[in-house]
């Protein structure tokens, strides 16, 4: 817990830079999420897919994201957080470039696998290594980077796709070809760049003064034997697995639901996405910069409001009406960056030891990824169904989330009185309680 009389520890470029390499990961899962979203109308018109194929293309890779979080996690806590760090990119690649050159929707689907396993790998595995290596009371500002880096692969990802959205299903191969050209330069940056070294022995030389060996990984057992433990994993978890259930959708099928409901165009679509999207990378700035203060839990109540109000938007118009669309976009991506993803990073990150961080974040993030994954699957159905009763249900997901969120600052603050009043830290608080 961060001491708010003292001065705020310094970061040198060696952390921004591995801040910028940890982040990539949250880059290319946002840019694959993306891209294979604006794929979805265009390979089901190239490839012949039935409404129920379009729904495994678009729950496939949300389903081994989370298989790859969950193995990849806590084998980066075995066998070395850095060691999977550089590899897991390299897979990741591979199976971009297989998806660009499928000839049919079996590669297709198989090439979306593999990047759901890489991807999901190397997501809690990034955000370890970087908090890892990072000086205390610092974790905030660059575990919120690494979203800023997730925001900046939805749009850079939603800019590509307009750029390329005259070329039907060859400029969604090219998306695929840039993103495994990004991440063999990933690969080369984590594994060669000298300063890294550096942080990984300070890290080492810290925690060991600390009482704690990184390199013993504590197994979740252990974890949920200690009540405060168990009570961060089950809440940190739930609050996850909805706003993941909400962002999910809007990731993987806005386009979709602009082309099929909406009635636009791939490229009006695309532009309406890239334009919005700005905002949410403008927010995620912003939340960088508070992300370490008191103001992050002080926004996210607004935030839960505004997050809600654009599911219920749509849900009202059934999304057939444009204006409403674009209003309800601009919400999500006002609401978004500080309300989500970004502080179920931050915390996790400071609720638990450094050796059962990748562990723990990778077991909560395949809970929300399988759940959106089975979701997925039946998105398509629903749209055609009923796109308002989707958009009631997802805007029930945006509360539940929030109350959750609540209840976890709630306890963020509790815990940080009680050590102010005690002059203890808690054990299982291990940053600040904000």
């Amino acid at each position: 817990m961060a001491d708010p009389t003292k001065t705020s520890p310094q970061l040198d470029r060696r952390h921004w830079m591995l801040a910028v390499a940890a982040g990539m990961a949250s880059f290319l899962d946002s840019g694959a999420i993306i891209s294979v979203g604006l794929g979805l109308a265009l390979w089901k018109e190239s490839f012949g897919l039935s409404v129920w194929t379009v729904g495994v293309l678009g729950s496939a890779l949300t389903l081994f994201i989370a298989v790859g979080a969950l193995t990849g996690g806590r084998i980066a806590d075995l066998v070395g957080r850095g060691r999977v760090f550089s590899l897991t990119i390299l897979l990741y690649a591979a199976a971009a470039l297989a998806v660009a050159c499928a000839p049919n929707s079996a590669v297709l689907v198989a090439g979306v696998i593999v990047i759901g396993v890489a991807a999901g790998a190397d997501l809690p595995t990034s955000i370890a290594v970087l908090t890892e290596r990072a000086p205390d009371g610092t974790q905030g500002r660059l575990v919120a980077f690494t979203h800023v880096m997730w925001t900046a692969g939805v749009v850079v990802t939603t800019l590509l796709g307009f750029a390329v959205a005259g070329l039907g299903t060859f400029g969604i191969r090219l998306i695929f070809v840039i993103l495994s050209v990004l991440a063999v330069a990933t690969f080369a940056f984590r594994a060669f760049y000298p300063a890294f070294r550096d942080l990984e022995a300070e890290a080492e030389e810290r925690h060991t003064a600390g009482g704690v060996d990184p390199s013993q990984a504590l197994p979740l057992r252990a974890l949920f034997r200690e009540r405060n433990f168990a009570v961060m994993i089950t809440t940190t978890a739930l609050f996850y697995l909805f706003f993941t259930l909400v962002a999910n959708t809007f990731g993987s099928f806005k386009t979709y639901f602009l082309v099929t409901v909406g009635d636009t165009s791939q490229s009006t679509a695309t532009a309406l996405s890239f334009l919005t999207t700005l905002i949410g990378l403008v927010g995620t700035i912003v939340f960088t910069r508070i992300a370490d203060t008191k103001w992050r839990s002080r926004f996210f109540a607004a935030g839960v409001v505004v997050f809600t109000s654009c599911q219920l938007l749509i849900a009202i118009t059934g999304g057939n009406v444009l204006p409403a669309m674009i209003a309800a976009l601009v919400l999500y991506n006002i609401g978004f960056p500080f309300v989500g993803e970004a502080l179920y990073k931050i915390w996790t990150q400071e609720s638990f030891p450094v050796n059962a961080r990748a562990t723990v974040q990778g077991a909560t993030m395949a809970v929300a990824r399988f759940a959106a994954a089975g979701f997925a699957l039946v998105t398509p159905a629903l749209i055609d169904w009923s796109p308002a009763g989707l958009y009631y249900l997802l805007t029930l997901f945006a509360l539940v989330s929030g109350t959750i969120g609540m209840l976890i600052i709630r306890r963020f603050r509790t815990a940080q009185e009680d050590s102010v009043a005690s002059c203890v830290l808690p054990t299982s608080v291990a940053g600040d309680a904000r």
